[in-house]
């Protein structure tokens, strides 16, 4: 607008006199205020611009983080219902000072379980806050799969960000009924996980934000997604890609016609080091029914129809010895940390024998190969732990009995 046109307008037309004073404050003033309105403009359009950019990035990251997540989840076994806990499973990871596990799970063939967490940026970092999530697993190679000359090398892996601009607003996770927040010993905050009962599925939350002076209001963005692990551990395929068995959880179900023979493979527990031996008895369950069984030879069952279920059931002590100790543990609780199933590949678990008791290496002597369980592709392995519940305790050395199962078809 020129100043020009606006002068006359409020003067008195005097054609032999100038300005005065007054109506030359008065048309700058109206002069800066349009351009105070013309700048304020700009700037909302440059601040509403960012923000939109803002908002379109923190969605793009998170939703390929999630992506990536939901990716490398199919690819495990089992998904750990206690992240905490279940950092016993990577004696190789060190976790860093005010970082909060949320995702672990169990992939075949990997030495030790994969982890997610969430930690604080620190103030000379380049990364945006407050938070980032890392991951500490095997390398991936330029293929994006797990780097073959460091897969089996865990002290050599490395975290590495996911995802930064994760939100640390405290937040406790609603999970479903009988589902389990996978951190419930510190605030998740921005990325929290439910798992359930079974280990098999995770339903994951991400909030990021982002912020700027120039919109002065967060940037807030929110996924939910639903990942699963491989459904089943599928041994035996037939000509036909049938499988002979699956175990869902610790459960074990024959999906064919199959003879199926359960042995005892040894086993050691005393009652504290160098003490006398706590008996142990075996017991099968068939279809949640218990089976008679001389543990001292083979269990034979010829002619199981496809979908029976089996489940091992371990008993230290009869409250005869040690105190009248006595504990029970069974492959029908899906969540229970004193049985390992294992088959073809897996890694033997790490753990030392309590007192000057025998390895679990010496009672898998004929199926061990390079630190892995070599087994028959109809084959599974149960280690049992019937010393200790926890799993920090040196009494919890999973080799207090030791059982393997062989699935044959019956056709």
């Amino acid at each position: 607008m020129n100043i020009n046109k606006i002068l006359p307008l409020i003067k008195e037309k005097k054609p032999d006199t100038g300005f005065t004073l007054i109506e030359l404050l008065l048309g700058s003033a109206l002069m800066a205020l349009v351009v105070s309105m013309a700048g304020w403009g700009l700037v909302y359009i440059i601040g509403t611009d960012q923000k939109a950019a803002a908002k379109e990035t923190i969605q793009y990251n998170s939703n390929r983080a999630v992506e990536f997540l939901t990716d490398e989840v199919k690819l495990g076994r089992r998904i750990e219902s206690d992240a905490v806990a279940a950092l016993a499973e990577a004696p190789d990871f060190t976790l860093p000072t005010g970082a909060r596990p949320i995702l672990v799970f169990q992939v075949a063939d990997v030495p030790q379980r994969i982890i997610y967490y969430t930690r604080p940026i620190g103030d000379t970092e380049v990364w945006e806050g407050p938070d980032v999530i890392e991951r500490w697993g095997p390398p991936l190679d330029e293929n994006g799969e797990y780097d073959p000359a460091e897969i089996n090398n865990p002290g050599n892996w490395e975290s590495s960000i996911l995802i930064d601009s994760i939100d640390n607003t405290a937040q406790t996770p609603t999970c479903d009924t009988g589902w389990q927040p996978s951190n419930t010993t510190n605030s998740t905050e921005g990325f929290n996980a439910c798992v359930n009962p079974e280990g098999k599925l995770v339903k994951l939350n991400l909030a990021t934000t982002t912020s700027n002076k120039t919109w002065q209001e967060d940037v807030n963005y929110q996924v939910e997604t639903m990942a699963f692990a491989r459904s089943n551990i599928v041994q035996g395929f037939t000509d036909e890609d049938t499988p002979i068995f699956t175990i869902n959880g610790k459960k074990l179900t024959v999906a064919q016609s199959a003879d199926i023979k359960f042995e005892i493979l040894g086993g050691e527990i005393t009652c504290g080091a160098g003490g006398v031996d706590i008996p142990v008895t075996t017991n099968l369950y068939i279809n949640e029914t218990k089976q008679t069984w001389d543990t001292d030879s083979p269990l034979n069952l010829p002619n199981q129809e496809s979908g029976t279920t089996f489940d091992v059931e371990s008993i230290a002590g009869n409250r005869s010895v040690c105190g009248k100790y006595y504990l029970e543990t069974s492959t029908a609780d899906a969540d229970n940390q004193q049985v390992e199933v294992l088959v073809n590949g897996d890694p033997v678990p790490d753990v030392a024998p309590f007192g000057d008791q025998s390895t679990i290496e010496s009672f898998l002597t004929d199926y061990i190969e390079d630190g892995k369980i070599k087994l028959a592709e109809n084959q599974a392995i149960y280690l049992f732990e019937l010393g200790s519940k926890d799993k920090s305790s040196s009494a919890f050395d999973l080799q207090d009995n030791v059982v393997l199962a062989t699935v044959d078809s019956a056709d």
